[in-house]
């Protein structure tokens, strides 16, 4: 966006529109003070409130200078404020929509809201709406993305943990464990193993007892190769970690040449418990030495090369985070992969908008077909059918007829419409639109 065209925008838009921000605020407080008990009237006068200020009128956020103009930066900031001021009118619209049992069709401007304001507190009533529509794993995901920077609340864990049910997880925290590993800088980044993990069937503590990770708290399980050349490094690292409050045991990589290492436990007299009867490359690969981190009653696993100390002091602080309290594995744990959310539909080829979910109506697809045969009327006469069937939000009904108009050669129509549309979800090619319309001939 120039700012010789932030201009042509305020001279566009220069006489004041009477259906503004502030009758649609008024719509929604009104709609907002009715929702308990008339969630219909509430949802007309939701819908109202958007009509109202369904126009960018930049004089209404912008203060234009000396000579009317509207530097670049002025305009970018008042448009922000446009779509500030339009998140909260999505939301009540999806509120009213998810009280009438309506999950999908909250969802829609729900995700609006959230895309507009991510801070305007839509996202509980959003998770709410995925959920009662069916769309159990974006509500997952997109509430993991809370969670996982620490801006988790009560509210929002809660409606993680059921979205985590629902999609059969064994462990939410475990989830939160992987996604923070991942997050890590390449070279201290452990290596995750699939969870919930089983010790080898032959493995045995010193005690004679099978060893187990399945118990409550931390293990770390110390690998050493056969010949033992970092191990005495290595057991001053673990030593360390004693007021970690994890359980330290040790192994040889080889459970016939473990010699070197329970010499080595001896002369720095430390009594961690002894694992033998496993060979470990199967499950740890064949680099060693390593330490093996277990937690979350074996939901958690990851695997820690050289240099361990370093590592070790990257890893732990991540497994002994604990951001909510659940039984493991979760008992709706489902034993298969989480699956991944689709992806939103993106633009089309041409530069049409679809809404924003899949499937789409059989509408959209025949107009597509019709704007490529260049076809532009009866595009536009199913663009009018989306919009009323609710799949197409009013941003991208009012792209998509602007490029119609463009096809049309009705120039000046379609620069009305792109000028003062400003809370799309697909916003640069509202602009990229708008320079065509203005080199269409």
């Amino acid at each position: 966006m120039t700012a010789a065209l932030a201009l042509t925008l305020l001279l566009a838009a220069a006489v004041p529109s009477e259906r503004g921000p502030a009758l649609a605020e008024r719509l929604a407080e009104r709609g907002r003070a009715t929702l308990a008990g008339d969630p219909e009237k509430a949802l007309a006068l939701a819908q109202e409130a958007l009509r109202a200020s369904a126009e960018f009128v930049p004089t209404d956020f912008v203060k234009p200078g000396r000579k009317g103009e509207v530097v670049e930066d002025a305009f970018l900031q008042g448009r922000q404020d446009y779509r500030a001021h339009r998140a909260p009118l999505y939301r009540l619209a999806g509120e009213c929509l998810l009280g009438l049992g309506r999950g999908a069709a909250a969802a829609r401007y729900l995700r609006r809201a959230q895309l507009l304001d991510p801070g305007a507190g839509a996202l509980p009533s959003l998770l709410r709406a995925l959920l009662a529509g069916g769309r159990e794993a974006e509500a997952f995901e997109r509430a993991m993305g809370v969670l996982v920077a620490g801006r988790g609340t009560p509210e929002l864990t809660a409606l993680a943990e059921q979205a985590a049910d629902a999609v059969g997880l064994a462990s939410v925290q475990a989830e939160l464990d992987r996604r923070r590993f991942m997050a890590l800088p390449a070279e201290a980044r452990p290596r995750l193993l699939e969870a919930p993990i089983s010790a080898p069937q032959r493995a045995r503590l010193s005690t004679g007892q099978p060893l187990r990770f399945d118990e409550p708290g931390l293990t770390l399980l110390y690998v050493a190769d056969a010949a033992c050349r970092s191990c005495s490094a290595d057991l001053e690292a673990l030593a360390r970690l004693k007021s970690s409050g994890a359980r330290i045991m040790v192994a040889g990589a080889d459970p016939d040449r473990d010699q070197a290492l329970r010499q080595a436990l001896g002369l720095y007299g430390h009594n961690w418990p002894f694992v033998s009867g496993a060979r470990w490359e199967p499950l740890l690969g064949a680099e060693f030495p390593v330490v093996l981190v277990v937690g979350r009653q074996a939901c958690s696993a990851a695997v820690v090369g050289a240099p361990l100390a370093e590592r070790l002091a990257r890893v732990l602080p991540v497994f002994q985070s604990q951001d909510l309290q659940e039984k493991l594995p979760r008992p709706a744990w489902s034993r298969r992969p989480v699956p991944l959310p689709p992806a939103p539909p993106g633009l089309l080829p041409e530069g049409l908008a679809p809404g924003e979910d899949e499937p789409a109506p059989t509408e959209f697809p025949s107009f597509a077909d019709d704007f490529r045969a260049r076809r532009f009327a009866p595009a536009l006469a199913r663009l009018e059918a989306l919009q009323a069937d609710g799949w197409l939000l009013a941003p991208e009904a009012r792209l998509n007829r602007a490029l119609c108009l463009i096809g049309l050669g009705r120039r000046q129509e379609a620069r009305h419409l792109l000028l003062r549309l400003g809370d799309s979800r697909f916003q640069e090619r509202v602009d990229e639109a708008l320079e065509e319309a203005s080199r269409a001939r």
